[in-house]
C-alpha cells in the first residue's frame, strides 16, 4: 500500500468516526446500497423520510425533520448534508439530466467510507435501507409521490400534486 492509499484510508476512517453519530451517515449508506446507481434528489429525500418514519430508533433523535412540501416530505438539511459530504469529496452530483433530475453518487473515497460505516451498522438496518432504495428507484416520480401520500397522508397537505393524486 502506498502512502497516498494509506492516507486516504486513514482519512476515511476519521470521517467514518466523525459520521458515526451524524445523520449524514444514512445519506452515505443510502447511496452505498444502490451499488453505484445513485439516487435522484426526490428518491434520496423519500428513502430517508421512510427510514426515519418506519425505523426511528435506527435514525435517532438527530435525524432529519421532514415537513410536507410541494412533492411530499422534504427537509433542506438533506441537501445541506449532501453538499457538506460533497465538499469532503465523499459524494458528487450528476446534473447532466437537468436540475430536477440531478443524481447523487458516492465518490471512490465515499464508497470506502460508506463500507466502513456499513460494517458498524446493523445488518437488518442495511437490508431495510437497501429495500427502501430499491423501492424508490423502481417507481416513477409520480408513482413514488403517490405511494408516499398513500402511506403517509399527513405529508400531502402542501402538495402541488394534491388534485392529481386524489
Amino acid at each position: 500500500m502506498t502512502g497516498m492509499q494509506r492516507g486516504r484510508r486513514e482519512d476515511c476512517e476519521l470521517l467514518a468516526m466523525e459520521l458515526e453519530q451524524h445523520r449524514a451517515r444514512w445519506l452515505l449508506l443510502a447511496l452505498h446500497t444502490t451499488d453505484g446507481d445513485g439516487l435522484t434528489a426526490v428518491q434520496l429525500q423519500k428513502a430517508l423520510f421512510v427510514l426515519g418514519r418506519r425505523d426511528p430508533k435506527v435514525a435517532g433523535r438527530r435525524f432529519y425533520h421532514f415537513q410536507p412540501y410541494n412533492y411530499g416530505p422534504f427537509d433542506i438539511e438533506v441537501y445541506n448534508d449532501a453538499e457538506w459530504l460533497g465538499l469532503r469529496g465523499l459524494i458528487f452530483v450528476d446534473g447532466s439530466r437537468g436540475h430536477s433530475l440531478r443524481t447523487y453518487h458516492l465518490s471512490d473515497n465515499g464508497e470506502r467510507c460508506a463500507k466502513s460505516l456499513a460494517e458498524q451498522a446493523s445488518a437488518s438496518s442495511l437490508r431495510y435501507l437497501r429495500s427502501l432504495t430499491e423501492w424508490v428507484r423502481s417507481l416513477s416520480f409520480a408513482e413514488l409521490v403517490r405511494a408516499i401520500y398513500d402511506a403517509f397522508p399527513d405529508m400531502r397537505q402542501n402538495s402541488v400534486f394534491q388534485d392529481d393524486l386524489s
